[in-house]
Order: structure tokens, then C-alpha cells, then sequence
């Protein structure tokens, strides 16, 4: 099976910046009898956020949840027999779904992080920590689901970036941010031979297939093809394969990126169980396939240093055939260039090159 990993940007394809490193954080006092107090950034922007992106078909309830509260102060939520609701500081109560209600729950423990100002103190605390046995055991897993999450175009296999946000409690937690256009890149590559099936997608998911097709070469080329059919132009064996190879261009370019909107990042946060510290965001560089197993991936691309540029910051995990490498990319002072350093943590371990050479050679068959 031949396999191939494009080195490619964090969030080329949509710019976007999540919500958080905007908001100030706010420490979430203990859940008490009375109800447990909702985050400040929860109440607002959140549950207007939460409306305006219909996360989780939780739209509707959310926007009228936002309407009660205003006006009203020390806003809790509680719970009595199983039942969920929102109570002010009057006593009134608004009932919950048990939905929202957890939803709500999450993103307060997302609003209580502790922020984050990287001093000397805390790099190293970080630097360590990558390399506890449990963090270890954590990125081997995101290299795992990347592979596992691999794309089949054309009858080669691309791995698959992942990425999302990263904290730090007493271990480092990888929060998975699932990819916006991931779906629709398995749905276009299953129609792949199937010109009205892709036209569709275009009309069923303009905005997706954008930003997936950004330079507009599959959807020019179903143009054409519409035309070539009706003047029977070339056969149909010939139109076929040039609509395959197409397909598998677009297909190629876009596998090895990962995007993410407010919608998918909202989704993480309500619900993932939060501690700790935040530490910004991260995303992998997945292996790379060399002639008898995997081999290094890259380093941060331009794309990478544009990211942590609007971010304040971005945290690459790098493969390599014998373990991984961790670069920190922050956002350098004001009229200064980033410094491209050697990696901020390099961890090397026969054992990992052992593990992903079984997984190499299982796929292979």
C-alpha cells in the first residue's frame, strides 16, 4: 500500500481564531448546594455562541436561555432530582435540558483553566511534562488515530493532521478538535467517479467545498466535463480517468491540513472534561511513508509560524520514525522575527519505533 503524508499549514485553509485566547479566564468557585455559578464568559459570549452555531442542535434553547438571563445576576446552575436549571440571584429558575445543562457544565470547567504566560518556570514544567510516561503514551495515540483516520485516494493512503487544545493538570490533556472539512473530503473522494454526485456536493456544501477546492479546479472541471458529455467529447473510459485524476489532486492538497471553525471548536469545549492550565493550541505532523516503513516528518511550515502569529502561539507534534519532536512556536515581541530554534522537547525510544513498524507492516499486507 503505498501511503503519503502532505507536510502541510495548521488552518490554511479557513481563517479563523478560536474564541479563547480573547477572553480573560475567570477560576469557577466549587459546585455548591445551591447551585453552581456560571463563568461570566459562559453567560456571555458563550451561550450566544452556542446559539449562533446551532452547536449540538443546542441553537434554539441556547438563544432562548440567553433572552432570560438578561438583566439578571448571579446566574447558577442547579440541580435537583436529575432535573437541570438556570437560577438567578431573585430565585427565579429556568428549566434546562439535560443537554444544555451539560453543555453549560463543560464550558464552565473550559472558563476555569488557569491562563497562560509562558516564563521560564512553566517551559520547563511543560517540557518535563512531554516527557512523563503519560504524555508519551498520549501522543502515540494521536499518531495512531491519525493513521487510523487515513484517507484512501486513489489507492494511496494520506495521514491525517490532528490538532485542538492542549492543558496542562497532572498530565498533559490533547483535546481533540474534530476537523470542519474532514466529512466533506471523505464524502467528495467517495463520489470520485461520479460526476453528478460531486456537482451535488457543491450545491449541498458551497462554503466547504471552497475552501477545500480553494483554487476551484474540480469545480471548473465538472464544467467541463458537463460539456464533454453533451458533445461526447473524448470517450467516456478517457473523461473518467481525467476526472479521477482531478478529484485526487484536490483530494492530496487538502488531506494534509487541518481546519476548524467556532462550530468544531464549541464542540470540544462542551464536551471535554477541562482542568488546569490551557496552553494554547497544538496540532501533529502525521507520518510520513519511506520504502519500508515510516519515516520523519517536518518541522513547522510558514503556515505553522502564520498561525501562532494571529494565535499568540502554536504547539507542533512532529513524528519520527523513532519518537517525536514538540516545537513551541510563540509569538515574538513587536518588530521581532520568530526563532526557529532546534525543538523545545525531543523524545527518542526504540520501543516507539518498534510499535509504529507493527503498524507500518500490518497495512502493508
Amino acid at each position: 500500500m503505498a501511503c503519503l503524508a502532505a507536510a502541510a499549514a495548521a488552518s490554511a485553509q479557513e481563517d479563523w481564531a478560536p474564541p479563547l485566547p480573547r477572553f480573560a479566564f475567570h477560576t469557577v468557585a466549587a459546585r455548591l448546594p445551591e447551585g453552581e455559578p456560571l463563568a461570566a464568559n459562559v453567560i456571555e459570549p458563550g451561550l450566544k455562541l452556542l446559539a449562533d452555531h446551532d452547536v449540538s442542535g443546542l441553537g434554539a434553547e441556547a438563544a432562548r436561555v440567553d433572552a432570560w438571563r438578561k438583566g439578571r445576576g448571579a446566574l447558577r446552575l442547579a440541580e435537583s432530582a436529575g432535573a437541570w436549571s438556570l437560577k438567578d440571584a431573585a430565585g427565579s429558575a429556568l428549566a434546562l435540558s439535560p443537554a444544555l445543562a451539560s453543555a453549560l457544565r463543560h464550558m464552565n470547567g473550559y472558563f476555569s483553566l488557569a491562563g497562560t504566560e509562558f516564563t521560564p518556570a512553566l517551559l520547563e514544567e511543560v517540557r518535563k511534562a512531554f516527557l512523563t510516561p503519560e504524555a508519551v503514551a498520549s501522543v502515540r495515540a494521536v499518531f495512531d488515530r491519525t493513521v487510523d483516520e487515513r484517507l484512501v485516494v486513489g489507492g494511496k493512503s494520506y495521514t491525517v493532521e490532528l490538532g485542538g487544545s492542549l492543558t496542562l493538570d497532572r498530565n498533559l490533556g490533547f483535546h481533540i478538535i474534530d476537523d470542519l472539512l474532514r466529512p466533506t473530503l471523505r464524502e467528495m473522494v467517495a463520489r470520485r467517479d461520479d460526476p453528478s454526485a460531486l456537482a451535488r456536493l457543491y450545491a449541498e456544501e458551497p462554503r466547504k467545498m471552497a475552501l477545500l477546492d480553494p483554487m476551484g479546479i474540480l469545480k471548473n472541471h465538472l464544467a467541463k466535463r458537463a460539456q464533454w458529455d453533451a458533445d461526447g467529447h473524448l470517450t467516456k473510459e478517457k473523461r473518467d480517468a481525467i476526472l479521477g485524476m482531478v478529484v485526487d489532486t484536490v483530494a492530496e492538497q487538502a488531506a494534509g491540513h487541518y481546519s476548524g471553525d467556532y462550530g468544531t471548536q464549541l464542540k470540544g469545549m462542551i464536551t471535554d472534561d477541562w482542568s488546569g492550565r490551557y496552553l494554547g493550541s497544538w496540532h501533529c505532523h502525521p507520518p510520513d511513508v519511506g520504502a519500508a516503513g515510516w519515516v520523519d516528518d517536518y518541522p513547522p511550515s510558514e503556515d505553522d509560524y502564520e498561525a501562532a502569529a494571529k494565535a499568540g502561539q502554536e504547539t507542533v507534534v512532529v513524528f519520527m520514525a523513532d519518537g517525536f519532536d514538540v516545537y513551541l512556536v510563540l509569538k515574538p515581541e513587536e518588530g521581532k522575527a520568530f526563532s526557529r530554534a532546534q525543538p523545545f522537547v525531543s523524545y527518542r525510544d526504540a520501543g516507539w519505533r518498534a510499535h509504529f513498524q507493527a503498524v507500518f507492516e500490518r497495512l502493508a499486507k
